[in-house]
């Protein structure tokens, strides 16, 4: 498939969604600053070019997916990888050292709640309503 078929099925699926004509859609298209998607209809647009060319696209690759032509480049890298999950640009390890996971402890470990002295509960009142009979 060439770079233009994906572009063009990646581009009918925005004009389908956002009920568009294809023509007024471009690859330089922003998807949220210029197409108006947020975060829930890029991931259902994300979710239509999975099932469409039969990629999975892993949620780390995400935040490089900013506009039509960076999609249909990701695509095209996908497609003529053959790789189920293919690195985009990932962060280098700064430490050779594992990070440290602490846990919080369980609040089952602390000292249970003093019991309630019944006579120190709320006040209540002890008026009594003053009856006038007529």
């Amino acid at each position: 498939m060439t770079d233009q078929e994906i572009a063009s099925k990646i581009i009918q699926a925005l004009a389908h969604y956002l009920k568009r004509d294809p023509a007024s859609i471009t690859e330089a298209h922003h998807l949220r600053d210029d197409l108006g998607l947020d975060s829930v209809a890029v991931i259902e647009l994300l979710f239509e070019i999975e099932e469409r060319f039969k990629i999975q696209i892993p949620d780390q690759d995400l935040p490089g997916l900013s506009t039509v032509g960076s999609v249909a480049a990701y695509v095209q890298q996908r497609l003529t990888s053959g790789t189920s999950a293919p690195a985009l640009a990932k962060p280098a390890r700064t430490s050779a050292k594992p990070a440290r996971v602490t846990a919080k402890p369980s609040r089952t470990s602390a000292k249970p709640a003093p019991a309630r002295n019944p006579k120190k509960s709320a006040p209540t009142s002890k008026k009594k309503k003053k009856v006038t009979t007529q």
